[in-house]
């Protein structure tokens, strides 16, 4: 009866209404399940944060730490730096046209290694 009361141009709202509970509901239970069981995604940031701290303080750098230097040849100037895992790598473009790659520790940034790029003729 109280359908046939109402005016038929506002039958839309009694659905649209339950509906828009339901969803707020919805999301009010999905803030309180991510709240209590954390983001995932925070959690292994947490755990990386986690076992760099656990690394022994040799392997970290200190105040302390004498300058690295790398030596590149005359006339040659970087091209780019790359940053991969542990690893920097910096691109050196050689006045003869050949490219040469070296490779650092993060860290420390000690040399781990190097190579030449050339063309064939």
């Amino acid at each position: 009866m109280a359908d046939q009361d109402t005016d038929p141009r506002l039958r839309w709202l009694k659905p649209l209404v339950i509906g828009l509970s339901v969803v707020f509901v919805a999301l009010i239970m999905a803030l309180i399940v991510g709240l209590i069981t954390g983001v995932p995604q925070r959690r292994a940031e947490a755990a990386k944060a986690a076992s760099a701290s656990a690394l022994p303080s040799t392997a970290l750098p200190s105040a302390t730490m004498a300058e690295q230097v790398l030596n590149l040849p005359r006339n040659s100037r970087v091209a780019d730096v790359f940053a991969s895992g542990e690893r920097i790598i910096v691109r050196v473009r050689l006045a003869d046209g050949t490219e040469r790659l070296f490779a650092l520790h993060g860290q420390t940034l000690a040399p781990i290694g190097q190579l030449t790029i050339q063309v064939e003729k």
